[in-house]
């Protein structure tokens, strides 16, 4: 299905074989996503897949705020699906020109309820921990592990994270100073082997 989209789409598509867990595994990753992709395009891209890899560059705020908006686009789109999505903040070594923290990511995933990596693609660094990452998180999700929440709260929670994605956004955008880092923090934001 997802080679079908690259078909009709255009994008490119890479193969990785690797070896997690002791179990062999293909990926097709997918990189369909453009800024001046037309709203139909965009719309057919946020419905494929079984795992989403958000990349925004740490040397970049602009891209930093769209990875955020794009998180909020994936959740309506796929809102009853328990999909995976991975911030993953890159460019780690361009230290010097560092705009967004790693705390600032690692905040925003947890607003976000999605996990998150910085990686240097560069030199390497945590990229093969992000491809076992999400090979992770798809076998936990089709593994059966669900929420054992009543119904009526696991709709709240579904609720107030479109409230806290705004809040988040609002703090963002309102703050002043560089140096200002949000404390929100997740147990197991950065810990790709676990829900």
């Amino acid at each position: 299905q997802e080679r079908d989209l690259l078909d009709q789409h255009g994008g490119a598509a890479y193969e990785r074989r690797l070896t997690v867990d002791g179990e062999e595994t293909t990926l097709l990753v997918l990189d369909t996503w453009e800024p001046e992709q037309r709203s139909q395009r965009r719309s057919h891209c946020l419905q494929v897949g079984n795992a989403y890899i958000i990349v925004y560059s740490v040397t970049d705020r602009d891209s930093f705020e769209s990875a955020s908006e794009l998180r909020i686009q994936l959740r309506r789109a796929r809102q009853a699906e328990d999909i995976p999505i991975i911030l993953v903040g890159n460019k780690t070594d361009l230290v010097r020109c560092r705009e967004v923290s790693e705390e600032e990511g690692q905040a925003c995933a947890a607003v976000f309820d999605c996990k998150f990596i910085e990686t240097s693609a560069a030199l390497q660094h945590n990229v093969a921990e992000l491809f076992e990452g999400v090979v992770r998180q798809i076998r936990l999700r089709q593994g059966g592990k669900k929420s054992h929440l009543h119904p009526t709260t696991s709709q709240k929670h579904k609720e107030s994270l479109t409230s806290r994605a705004r809040h988040f956004l609002d703090r963002l955008v309102a703050r002043n100073s560089s140096k200002v880092a949000l404390k929100v923090r997740s147990k197991s934001c950065h810990d790709l082997s676990v829900l």
